[in-house]
């Protein structure tokens, strides 16, 4: 619904894109399946989409020294067709909403700032096979990158989209979130862009 939603809306973008391919696995690789070095700090052994040191988001095709997690080989690159989540579409609404008094921690409110300094960027919410989890609709070999749809659970949980349901008038929404701070982009960019489009 989520996913129909912000295509219906426009905010979904098809493209191809070069991806990391394990020339020994012969697969392509999820950006979590791909170590190296973060081109900001230069930390190493970080993942292929952010580093866990400078809290930078990046492309796997960005990483230094890139190797793959599954066989240890070096990455070769080709070409794959992509979907994407249109984030700068909703940067207005995520800036006024996170910076709200009341809202978000002081911390929290500045670890976001640093994203919305340099902009957001399309979020890439697909994956090819083979890939665990659902597979988009009329996309042969495709699937939704696990976060979009993990972060449906907290509707799902309560029984969306019951809303006449005890569980969901007693619990949605939520009125305390307690997250890591290594997932703090997905719940408070991604998720409430999400809610937008799909106007829940």
């Amino acid at each position: 619904y989520i996913y129909r939603a912000l295509n219906e809306q426009g905010h979904i973008a098809q493209r191809t894109i070069r991806q990391a391919y394990d020339p020994v696995e012969k697969i392509f690789l999820p950006d979590r399946f791909i170590r190296g070095t973060c081109p900001r700090c230069g930390a190493q052994d970080q993942y292929g989409d952010n580093c866990e040191s400078c809290s930078a988001t990046y492309t796997p095709t960005d990483l230094k020294d890139p190797v793959s997690a599954i066989s240890g080989a070096t990455p070769v690159e080709r070409e794959s067709d992509h979907f994407f989540v249109k984030l700068a579409d909703f940067e207005p609404m995520l800036k006024d909403w996170t910076e709200s008094t009341g809202i978000l921690q002081p911390e929290v409110k500045n670890k976001l700032a640093e994203w919305f300094t340099v902009g957001l960027r399309d979020w890439d919410i697909s994956r090819d096979a083979p890939y665990f989890g659902f597979a988009i609709p009329n996309q042969p070999g495709k699937y939704f990158y696990v976060w979009l749809d993990a972060l449906t659970n907290y509707l799902s949980a309560v029984n969306y989209p019951e809303l006449n349901h005890t569980k969901y008038k007693n619990f949605w929404p939520a009125n305390v979130h307690i997250i890591g701070k290594d997932i703090l982009r997905f719940h408070a960019i991604y998720w409430p862009a999400f809610l937008l489009a799909a106007n829940i």
